[in-house]
């Protein structure tokens, strides 16, 4: 009898059985249809391969029955890893134990079973269908990280946002905290951008914040986060750096935008200047968020008010 057809997207599958006739006619059959096949004889090889970097995984064909590791307890491993766990599993049980392996299996997180002997048809339908729903949510996955991921960083600039910027506030506060060491936040206000934008445009205002974002990030340490926090104004943050270490990077900041002025449509250049409030939290300050951005804020505050391009510290 010639077996339905069914269509199959591909994808790679993990056969795991000690049985060398039921593992090899897993794999034909689904080679046979497209599918990428890798084998494992045993539960320790299978949790081995699936954890090795590099190799995606769409679907896992598990016997239930195997010396040493049973199937159940791969299944069991693979659903408590965060790294594989949505990996679509399919169960092989043997007939005369297949009401309790599927209610096992479906206790412990299986995706699917089917029961030796089984029809080739249905192995590939029931893989077909689990790869599928697996790149489904893959591809889901990716598009939510993608716009988590873009809700936190300033479209202009490309640094993170105002948003991520509090995240990473309070991670670095925490952190501070614990191990008793200093945390930095400085924040930066270009000045006369209003007279700039208003004189050149506002094309030419977010040229001068897109080039005091790179200049700013090639200032810092791969450690520090700087942030556009709205309109002219950034914040960074430095673990472990005092007042002292926090003024030096803004000198080596204002040294390297008076080396690379803005370029302007015109063919002139425009010098960008800025001005900075520092506070630092240490073991005698609190580490509370809110009042170490007001500190910091104040301190932009009297450096503008004490005639702009300088820094000041809380």
């Amino acid at each position: 009898m010639v077996e339905p057809s069914v269509q199959v997207p591909g994808g790679v599958v993990l056969v795991v059985d000690d049985d060398v006739a039921t593992r090899t006619l897993v794999t034909r059959l689904l080679e046979q249809s497209g599918f990428d096949c890798r084998e494992a004889t045993t539960g320790e090889e299978a949790l081995a391969l699936l954890r090795r970097r590099g190799e995606t995984i769409d679907c896992i064909v598990l016997d239930v029955r195997m010396p040493g590791i049973s199937g159940f307890d791969v299944l069991e491993a693979v659903r408590a890893d965060p790294m594989v766990a949505t990996i679509p599993v399919l169960l092989l049980t043997a007939h005369a134990d297949t009401e309790v392996d599927i209610v096992r299996g479906a206790t412990l997180g299986a995706t699917d079973h089917l029961s030796k002997p089984f029809s080739g048809a249905v192995l590939r339908a029931k893989v077909t269908r689990a790869v599928e729903t697996c790149r489904a949510q893959r591809v889901l996955e990716g598009r939510l990280e993608t716009a988590e991921r873009l809700a936190r960083i300033d479209p202009l600039t490309q640094l993170g946002n105002r948003q991520l910027f509090y995240e990473r506030l309070r991670e670095e506060a925490s952190f501070a905290a614990r191990h008793k060491s200093p945390l930095a936040l400085v924040v930066i206000d270009i000045d006369h951008f209003k007279s700039l934008n208003d004189s050149l445009g506002h094309e030419t205002g977010d040229k001068a914040l897109v080039h005091v974002a790179a200049v700013l990030g090639a200032a810092l340490r791969r450690e520090d986060g700087a942030f556009r926090y709205g309109g002219e104004e950034f914040v960074v943050l430095m673990r472990g750096v005092d007042a002292k270490a926090a003024l030096a990077c803004t000198t080596r900041l204002r040294a390297a935008l008076a080396a690379r002025p803005l370029s302007l449509a015109s063919g002139a250049s425009r010098d960008i200047t800025f001005s900075a409030g520092v506070a630092v939290a240490d073991a005698t300050n609190d580490f509370f968020t809110d009042a170490l951005f007001a500190r910091a804020d104040e301190a932009l505050y009297r450096a503008k008010e004490s005639g702009r391009n300088r820094d000041e510290v809380a």
